[in-house]
């Protein structure tokens, strides 16, 4: 397999910053609340964007920390303080399992190129291994906090894997590329998926990021 070319967070979050423009206006009028949702998004990549590309050559955990920490002073974006959460727990488990942006763009280009369920393209590396079981923790610990936070259960629990794995089987009857049903099953499983326009929006993020991830190379 070819070894990543040398990017940055940066990059990563502009194609969904670039996505996210094209389909502003779109999340403003799925947003029942406040027809504002897609400004928000905007609003959030532009600012992960500023954060990542001032940590120049920082490594992936402590970007991503400094991300959260940029979204977190965008008052009034209720939807800026959910990410900055989820950035937060990707971040810790991250630094936990020692992974790189390499490790992940790795992961990402192996997962979009196999045919089978995504626990099982980490066959053969111990690496892989290490980022899906990150990517898992990071995503039921941003469960857990925010539905501790509405004094709710969280949904998924130490099962999260099989949680997640119920949610692409959803998603790929929905059909779609393998880019989009990987998204769709992220933002299902994910915090977002709590309201519809979230999950709208989340969906074309985590799509845009995980096609960008596929061009790297």
């Amino acid at each position: 397999m070819p070894e990543p070319r040398m990017t940055d967070l940066a990059e990563l979050f502009q194609a969904a910053l670039d996505c996210l423009i094209e389909q502003q206006q779109e999340l403003n009028q799925a947003d029942d609340f406040n027809n504002n949702h897609g400004d928000h998004m905007v609003e959030i990549f532009q600012a992960a964007v500023e954060a990542a590309r001032k940590d120049g050559e920082s490594e992936l955990a402590e970007a991503m920390q400094n991300a959260s920490l940029a979204l977190r002073g965008l008052t009034g974006n209720g939807s800026a303080r959910l990410y900055a959460h989820g950035l937060e727990q990707f971040a810790r488990q991250f630094r936990k399992h020692d992974i790189s942006l390499d490790d992940l763009l790795s992961y990402g280009q192996n997962l979009l190129r196999e045919e089978n369920d995504p626990e099982q393209a980490v066959s053969g590396s111990t690496k892989s291994g290490m980022v899906l079981k990150a990517l898992v923790a990071g995503l039921s610990g941003w469960s857990q906090s925010e539905s501790e936070r509405a004094g709710k259960t969280h949904s998924l629990s130490l099962g999260a894997l099989f949680e997640l794995g119920m949610a692409y089987l959803q998603a790929r009857g929905r059909g779609g590329s393998k880019a989009e049903i990987l998204a769709d099953a992220a933002a299902s499983a994910s915090p977002l998926g709590a309201l519809p326009h979230r999950y709208q929006s989340g969906k074309l993020a985590i799509q845009s990021l995980l096609q960008a991830m596929g061009q790297e190379g």
